[in-house]
């Protein structure tokens, strides 16, 4: 197995002064009654509303359900120090964008893939006089697409143009280093598309671009942020994992059929106004269709990891699988619906990993009907 020389030479730099507690630990309760699982989550960016599944599911109790207490450490970012810290168990949990996790694992370190976050949310655009001809996208032949390296919206292009009758070859790739600068490189015509983020949309739009289409469009609930543990955490403390992805499942019932609920409990997690909470997670157009679920969707992982190594964004002889512990979720679930047989959302649920996990080795014989009782 190769490791990236880049990503493993940054572990002693990125964890100098930092100073984390991870899992493992129990506490007492104060009135003396049953012990209290810890999980420590790593968090990015200063934004009071980072993961709505996970504050949700705090606020509004699913997590002391279980005995399980949520303490968060703030990071630089959702790259190398993030998962820096979760390779050598500085955090118990990360939540970020899903190549980190995949370029750790599949280098050996002790991270592991085991559930989703977060879908949607990327926009792309492209100056009036181009619309018409690249609003079908099996126009873009020859043309060129300014992306983010590494991105999700890079990965999830390459290997959604199949779809269209293309190939990555048909189109030229442009990388350009964050998303500001790409909805100015769109509007300036030095790439003829841009892919950006959702909050970078009035820039592009004041610099002169109209939307194109967003990356739901084009491959419908492709994956982004993954949940990812620290391996060796996840070994030894594997029910408390379960019971983290537990309370988010209830909170994504919420989030879809309980919308007032929602933005109230949220205003009160993280004290952002309804209007803020409302335009982040329910509405489609501002938000490009930003969905949370913490399904692991193992086969558009898959697909993204084909990518990366077709790419050689990462050189490895690890498979997915081996880096993709997609049974902590498929736990979960089934726990839920032991408590609730005749509950229409969460056998929906069960009907989505059915159809979204199958490329998982061994599926049928893991978590066929026998799984599920």
């Amino acid at each position: 197995m190769k490791r990236n020389r880049f990503m493993a030479g940054l572990i002693a730099v990125a964890l100098a002064g930092i100073t984390l507690v991870g899992c493992g630990n129990k506490v007492a309760k104060v009135n003396g009654e049953d012990e209290v699982d810890i999980l420590n989550l790593g968090a990015s960016g200063d934004a009071a509303l980072n993961n709505p599944l996970v504050q949700l599911a705090d606020e509004k109790g699913y997590f002391a359900e279980n005995n399980l207490k949520i303490s968060q450490t703030k990071l630089e970012n959702a790259g190398a120090v993030m998962y820096d810290a979760l390779s050598v168990g500085k955090i118990d949990a990360a939540y970020a964008q899903v190549v980190p996790p995949i370029s750790y694992g599949a280098q050996g370190y002790d991270v592991t893939l085991i559930g989703g976050v977060l879908s949607g949310g990327m926009v792309c655009v492209t100056l009036p006089e181009k619309y018409d001809e690249l609003k079908d996208i099996s126009n873009w032949k020859g043309h060129s697409i300014g992306v983010v390296q590494m991105s999700t919206s890079e990965l999830t292009t390459r290997n959604a143009l199949k779809d269209y009758g293309l190939s990555a070859d048909d189109v030229t790739f442009v990388m350009i280093e964050d998303y500001s600068s790409i909805a100015l490189s769109t509007a300036k015509g030095n790439v003829d598309i841009g892919f950006i983020s959702s909050n970078y949309v009035d820039q592009a739009l004041e610099a002169g671009c109209v939307v194109l289409t967003t990356l739901y469009d084009i491959k419908k609930d492709y994956v982004c942020c993954r949940q990812s543990a620290y391996t060796k955490n996840l070994e030894q403390n594997r029910d408390v994992y379960v019971n983290y992805l537990e309370g988010q499942i209830k909170a994504y019932k919420d989030i879809k059929t309980d919308v007032d609920g929602t933005i109230q409990s949220l205003v009160k997690a993280t004290g952002e106004s309804e209007d803020y909470i409302y335009t982040y997670i329910y509405d489609v157009e501002g938000s490009a269709h930003r969905t949370y679920n913490p399904d692991p969707n193992y086969n558009g992982v898959q697909g993204l990891y084909d990518i990366m190594l077709e790419q050689k964004y990462v050189e490895s002889d690890r498979t997915l699988d081996q880096f993709y512990d997609i049974s902590i979720y498929a736990d979960a679930l089934k726990k839920i619906i032991e408590d609730n047989p005749n509950d229409d959302f969460y056998l929906n649920m069960k009907e989505y990993f059915l159809e979204n996990n199958n490329q998982y080795p061994g599926f049928d014989t893991k978590f066929g009907d026998t799984f599920w009782g």
